[in-house]
């Protein structure tokens, strides 16, 4: 499914600094993160993905957390991290009206009432013009 619940938080270069961390995909330090918005309960935040191995390691997935479940109900989270390295096939394979690729996402889409996007590529897009530029990077370490 590519949705871990993290205990513990293992923080990386990478990671936006006003970011909430709270799953991973469990593979190469891909984690999930809530971007607070002031007076406003975290599930209501936007959420962005960290890649620590690309280039561009973050990027806005969702405006809450509803719209992230939304958005994996049918392929899981797993392949989010493809955004960082090939955006038209990550949006395209999240744009695809296939079967849910496990079992179990068909029973959570039905019993939480989820749907995937109608416009995949829009949304992100949006979201990006929306909440990239809050992102807050980590300084560089200085060597010596």
């Amino acid at each position: 499914l590519g949705l871990v619940p993290l205990e513990t938080v293992h923080l990386f270069q990478a990671t936006p600094t006003n970011s909430v961390t709270f799953a991973g995909t469990g593979a190469s330090g891909v984690h999930f993160g809530f971007l607070p918005v002031p007076d406003a309960p975290l599930d209501r935040s936007p959420i962005v993905i960290t890649v620590p191995l690309a280039d561009d390691p973050n990027h806005i997935v969702a405006g809450s957390l509803s719209e992230f479940l939304n958005l994996g109900c049918r392929q899981g989270w797993s392949f989010l991290d493809q955004l960082a390295f090939d955006r038209g096939w990550a949006t395209n394979w999240y744009a695809s009206r296939q079967p849910a690729m496990f079992p179990v996402l068909e029973t959570m889409a039905r019993v939480f009432g989820l749907a995937p996007w109608p416009d995949v590529a829009g949304r992100l897009t949006e979201l990006h013009h929306l909440h990239h530029d809050k992102l807050q990077s980590r300084r560089p370490l200085m060597t010596a």
